[in-house]
């Protein structure tokens, strides 16, 4: 429904247009084509958590290519074709997919998962265009998209993909509830310990920088506040982004532990280059790629925490 769409445009949910591309009644009677039947989903996250509750029981696949990130991916006409086909399509939201504004996609079977938490999304007040020396200039979207790293919205988000599910396959909703559960009360142990390191650091004197503003929903989690950069996500720094980090730690209180996060798709350069300026680098997965070697998303949550947890306590 006018619910669904979300006043900033960054994600406009297209209604499908009477046209070539909707079924005429003859042929939505015919049985289904096995791509009919298919669950596409747009994230890393999100493949794994309807794997994790279809099981057997339903076909999931991942439309956007292991190699780009869904916030740059442009379908050819061949996968567009199969979303236009698809049973439902899962997206992440909070502006993860600029592409769903390029596509008429039918709004009952296109499933926002963060649409239990638009109150939540977090806002970037400086989303606009940096020059990144070189590598020229690129925008950042208006809103920050990781929401997965805070167990507690991605307990919501496994929510909405679970009732998704079994409104498509209503006689297996009890294995897919109990599929569902499982994930969730594994979710519910992350978030138990990033309750206990929102409480080790409640009274610590913090400093958190990073290289981007994505890990916004992980640290308002914690409690912490981000002062972050604008730096490529993966390119050789330029001497821009060296000067912004530079600039930020002569204003940092001498006393305080300070940490850089970083992607662990940032080059070691980077890493060095915060190291050398005397900042803790911990390097965070955003989960938006599959794992190598191959781990859970729980697992990579966890690494996250266990990385979080000794960069603040180790030696202190």
């Amino acid at each position: 429904g006018a619910h669904m769409r979300w006043i900033s445009g960054t994600l406009m949910l297209m209604f499908v247009v009477a046209g070539c591309e909707t079924p005429t009644p003859s042929e939505t009677a015919q049985p289904k084509s096995a791509a009919s039947d298919q669950i596409l989903v747009s994230s890393q996250p999100l493949l794994e958590m309807a794997q994790a509750v279809a099981a057997e029981t339903l076909p999931v696949a991942k439309i956007v290519s292991d190699s780009v990130s869904s916030r740059y991916w442009k379908p050819t006409r061949e996968e567009a074709r199969t979303l236009q086909k698809a049973r439902l399509i899962l997206i992440n939201g909070a502006g993860y997919e600029s592409w769903t504004a390029r596509l008429s996609l039918p709004d009952s079977r296109l499933i926002d998962t963060a649409a239990g938490y638009y109150d939540q999304l977090v806002r970037i007040p400086d989303a606009v265009t940096h020059q990144h020396g070189p590598g020229g200039k690129h925008g950042h979207p208006g809103t920050v998209w990781a929401t997965w790293l805070n167990p507690e919205l991605a307990s919501s988000q496994l929510s909405q993909v679970t009732n998704a599910l079994t409104k498509v396959a209503p006689d297996q909703k009890t294995k897919l509830e109990a599929n569902a559960a499982r994930i969730k009360s594994q979710l519910e142990s992350v978030n138990q310990r990033v309750s206990e390191l929102q409480t080790l650091t409640g009274e610590m004197k913090l400093t958190i920088l990073s290289d981007g503003p994505f890990y916004q929903y992980l640290t308002e989690r914690l409690g912490w506040k981000l002062n972050y950069m604008h730096w490529s996500e993966t390119g050789e720094l330029s001497d821009i982004d060296q000067q912004e980090l530079t600039t930020a730690m002569k204003d940092l209180p001498a006393d305080h532990h300070r940490l850089f996060l970083i992607s662990s798709r940032q080059s070691e350069q980077a890493e060095t280059f915060a190291a050398d300026l005397g900042l803790r680098v911990v390097r965070i997965d955003l989960c938006e790629f599959p794992a190598t070697p191959a781990s859970t998303l729980i697992e990579r949550l966890e690494g996250n925490l266990t990385r979080l947890k000794n960069a603040v306590t180790d030696g202190h």
